[in-house]
Formats: structure tokens, sequence, C-alpha cells
């Protein structure tokens, strides 16, 4: 072979070798790049404009938190969201960056699980974030991968991400809920009248008074709630336990328990008689009407050791003491 063949091939290798090189660096670069790189890049700025937010499942499952002019609701159940829960996800959500580019190939979207949130096979959650602007940001949030970190994919794009901070994103209404419910302290009951079933009323006071049964409305937590029926015997049926407390400074809470299954639900009411009042009568009365509004058509799930604790004493088990003024009858 002659002499400048063997520059020509040696030229050619060459050039070959280098144009790898670079080709490879620069992928190395455009990947070096990527790694860091938010997931949500203009989620940052525009954090305080966030007006809504939709986790779904393929199985139908959803929850909705909107912002609205008394706070953020869960609209499913009308409720206040669990302002903590929700702040962690927006935060995490601002902060989500790339770890890793993983695969395109919508075939193998399912081992992430970040196929399209399309049907009940579908393994991820669709998160669908909107600002005042009308902005939408769309996500379909996969598997873990350890405990800091998952997959992810934005929704009608084909790459996927290994992404940190690992969201965590639960479709199920009732997770989302500010779960406080009731905390009246122990020392603001006077009386407690208990009823099981339609039998005798029974009144406990003073040293008759259990301290269990006296602070069983304090920090009282809900699971989960749900439309009170408009029937007396429809949706969940009658109640089977009754339970008034009534208060030192005149507040009266009436408590109803509901045996739906394995579950406990409680119905409750808040009334105020001034001719009981130890305090300033128009603010208990606003208090008053405050716990009414907020408790008015609805049965609270609450513990089965909460529920417990409401109505263990079984009114027929002793004699009934003398009512309470005020209480004699209020349960016929």
């Amino acid at each position: 072979m002659s002499a400048p063949r063997l520059v020509l091939l040696a030229l050619a290798a060459l050039l070959a070798t280098g144009g790898a090189f670079w080709l490879s660096s620069q992928r190395h670069l455009e990947r070096a790049v990527l790694v860091g790189d938010p997931v949500l890049p203009q989620l940052r700025a525009a954090l305080g404009e966030v007006a809504e937010l939709r986790l779904s499942r393929g199985d139908g499952t959803q929850v909705t938190l909107q912002r609205a002019a008394e706070g953020w609701q869960v609209v499913e159940r009308h409720w206040p969201v669990d302002a903590g829960k929700l702040r962690k996800l927006l935060l995490d959500l601002a902060a989500l960056e790339i770890v890793e580019e993983k695969t395109h190939d919508p075939a193998r979207y399912p081992v992430l699980g970040v196929e399209d949130v399309a049907g009940p096979s579908a393994g991820g959650v669709r998160l669908d974030l909107k600002t005042s602007n009308g902005a939408i940001h769309s996500l379909v949030v996969g598997k873990p991968s350890g405990a800091r970190a998952g997959y992810v994919r934005a929704v009608g794009a084909s790459p996927s991400y290994l992404a940190r901070p690992q969201l965590m994103v639960d479709a199920q209404p009732a997770r989302w809920l500010d779960t406080s419910l009731l905390d009246i302290a122990a020392t603001r009951v006077a009386a407690v009248t208990l009823r099981g079933g339609n039998g005798p009323a029974r009144t406990l006071q003073g040293a008759q008074l259990p301290s269990e049964l006296a602070g069983a409305l304090t920090a009282l937590a809900l699971q989960d709630l749900r439309p009170r029926p408009l029937e007396p015997s429809g949706g969940s049926g009658p109640p089977t336990r009754r339970a008034r407390f009534l208060l030192r400074d005149g507040i009266t809470i009436d408590v109803e328990g509901v045996e739906d299954g394995p579950r406990r639900w409680i119905r409750l009411a808040a009334s105020f008689e001034a001719a009981n009042a130890m305090a300033k009568p128009e603010d208990l009365a606003a208090e008053a009407k405050r716990l009414a509004t907020r408790l008015d058509g609805r049965e609270f799930e609450i513990p089965s050791y909460r529920y417990s604790t409401l109505f263990a004493l079984d009114p027929a088990a002793a004699p009934s003491p003398a009512a309470l003024p005020g209480l004699q009858g209020r349960f016929d």
C-alpha cells in the first residue's frame, strides 16, 4: 500500500476517533446540564400563585385542593385542608430536581409507574397544578426509588426522570383533611348526660363524672367526614348512642353516635343558653355559632377508641342521678 494511502487512512481513523470523542463529550455535557435542573422550572417563581392542585388515579380516585376565600379546601369534602401537608407538597414540587434521565420508551413507562393515568391498571398518580393566571403544570408521579427520590414524567412529554425529593402524593380525599374537630378542655365540662338507644338518660356530674369522659372532646380528631343524611333513617341509619356535654360557660355540645360496620361516626351540634353563661354572653354565643356552622349537616368518622370513650358508660348499668337544670327531658 502506498504511503499517501496510508496517510489518508490514518487521518480518517483519527477523525473518526476524534468525532466519536467529541460526540461523547457533547452528550456528557448535555447530561451534566440536565442533572440538577428543576422539573417544574416555572413553578418556583409562581408558588404563591397556586390556586388548585388535583391528584388522581386510574381507578377514578381523586382529590381536589382549592384555594378559597376562607383558606384551602378539600373540594370533595367541603372541609379545610391539612395546611402543613399541602405546604410540604408545594415546596417539594418547587424543589423537585432531576437526578437522572430515564426511559423515553412508552412500553417501559409501567416499570417506573409513569405511564398515562388512563385506566385502573395505571401505577402512578397524576398531579395537575393550576395557578391563578391559568397556567397548568401536570406530572405523572410514579414509583419511589429509595427513601428520597422517585420517578416522574411530565404529562405529554417523552422523557421520564428520577427526581428528588420523593413526592408524597395520595389521591384519597380523607388523607388531606384538617383532622382537628373539637378541643374542649375537660375543665370546661360541668356535666354529661348519656343515653343508649331508647333507654333512660343518665347524667354524670361532679365526683360521678369520670375524667376520661369529661375529656372526651379534648383534641378530638376526625378520620373522614360525609354529609349527614336528610332522612333520620337514611344513609348511615339512626344514631345508636347519644351524649350531651354541658359546659360551665353555658355552651352545650350534643353528640350522636352512628355505628356503620367497623367504622364509627358521630354527629355534632352546638348551642348556647345565656341563662347558664359564666362569661360574656355575646362571646359565648359567637363561639357556639362558629361551632354550629362548622359541624352542622355532617357526620364525622373518629377512631374507635375515642368513640368508646364517648359512649362506654351504659346508662342502664347504674341508677340515674338527678339531672342538672336544663338537661332534663332534652333527649326526649
